[in-house]
Formats: structure tokens, sequence, C-alpha cells
């Protein structure tokens, strides 16, 4: 790992390379794939060619991990202030600008009371839109799964059939978000792959299907390992 500037960059060299790829990392770094023996000043270089790309990339990637605040949480993609209240049962409560968390008892952690919470909203928002977007692209819809996962959203498995799995943290994200995982693993029912068909079904239910996606990309990965407990 290096410093040019102000740029953390890391380096991975490969014999199967033949050309310098630039990745920029969901921390706001840069990632470089170079073939093996590349100079030193070649790359730096064509960092250099791409500095205001990876700059762009690099700012978006810090903006999305700054609206993470200490003592916020998100539902619905709205920011929420966490309260924690002692001594009596467990419960969630979502007021107009506060989460308020009940707590049994003094030294319990918050995460699990919300978590559950979380779980809860999930299995209802996510049915509700299964059985939206099925009817929309004249499907049966299945079996919807929600799961705990740190670098997903989502999975179609028709196989099994058509299980939906989701990430229950998708319940933070905005709901036109939300949809677009939705109505993206449901179309696989349809297109196993991510070609020009699949994209065409998406967009006859979401026509702007790219702009969701893109924030998805650019703003999700931080509420992938979001805890309380982070702060």
């Amino acid at each position: 790992m290096v410093k040019l500037d102000d740029l953390t960059i890391t380096c991975k060299y490969s014999r199967r390379r033949r050309t310098i790829g630039l990745v920029v990392t969901a921390a706001g770094n840069l990632e470089v794939a170079a073939p093996w023996g590349t100079p030193q000043a070649k790359i730096a270089q064509v960092v250099a060619q791409h500095r205001p790309w990876i700059e762009r990339k690099a700012a978006a990637r810090r903006e999305a991990w700054a609206r993470l605040k200490p003592g916020t949480a998100f539902y619905l993609g709205q920011p929420y202030r966490l309260h924690v209240v002692r001594g009596s049962r467990a419960a969630v409560e979502l007021g107009a600008d506060q989460i308020t968390i009940q707590l049994p008892a003094a030294g319990s952690a918050p995460w699990p009371t919300l978590t559950d919470w979380y779980h809860q909203q999930a299995e209802r928002l996510l049915g509700e839109r299964v059985k939206y977007f099925s009817l929309r692209l004249g499907l049966n819809g299945g079996q919807v799964q929600v799961k705990d996962w740190k670098s997903r959203w989502g999975e179609c498995r028709p196989r099994q059939g058509g299980l939906l799995r989701f990430n229950w943290r998708l319940v933070m994200l905005p709901p036109e978000i939300l949809d677009y995982v939705v109505a993206h693993e449901l179309t696989h029912l349809k297109e196993a792959g991510h070609n020009r068909r699949f994209w065409r079904q998406v967009a006859t239910v979401l026509p702007d299907y790219a702009h969701r996606r893109r924030w998805l990309n650019l703003y999700g990965t931080p509420f992938l390992t979001w805890q309380p407990s982070n702060y």
C-alpha cells in the first residue's frame, strides 16, 4: 500500500493480466491491478490520467460512509435518532424522527432488539413488494426468505421453486432501492443472466432502474456492515 498525494493505493500484480485496471473501493481507496513487473512510474502515469474519475468515485464513497453518523439509524432511507430506554420489555418504537429501543435491563446491547425489529419489517415489506412486482411481471412469485448477509442484497434460486432471498438491511435503504432489488431478483425467474433481455424485462416495471442501480452501487455498501455497536 502506497500514498500518492492524499490517495491510498493498493497494487496487486498478476502474470495473467495484460492491462492496468483501476477500482475505487467502498472505503474510497484505490486498488490497482497490474501485469507482473509493471514499473511504478507506469502505474503513477495511469493513475494521473484517470485522476478526475478516481476523485469523483472516492468522494462518492466517502459521502456514503459519512451518512452513517453515530447515534443514527436508517429506516426506508430516512435517518432517525436512536434513543435507548432501560428497565422495560424489549421493543422498538418508530417515531417521527426517533427510533426508541426499549431494553429490559442495564448492560444489554441494543443491537439484537433493533435487528429483530428490522427483520420483522423486512419480512412484511419484502413480502408485499414481491407480490406487487410478481403481478406486474406475470409471475407467481415464490417463497421469500430474509437473510443476514454482509456482501449481497438478494438472490433468486429458480431451481428451488423460485426461492427468493433478501438481505434484511434493505429496509434501511430508500423504498425505490428496495423495489429495484426485488424486481431484479424476480426477473431472474424469467432470465438467468444479466443479458439484454434481462434488463429489458426489468425496465418494463422500473424504467429508471439504471438510476436505482447506480445509487445502490454508490451508497449501499456501508449499510451492509452497519450496527449501533459500531459507535
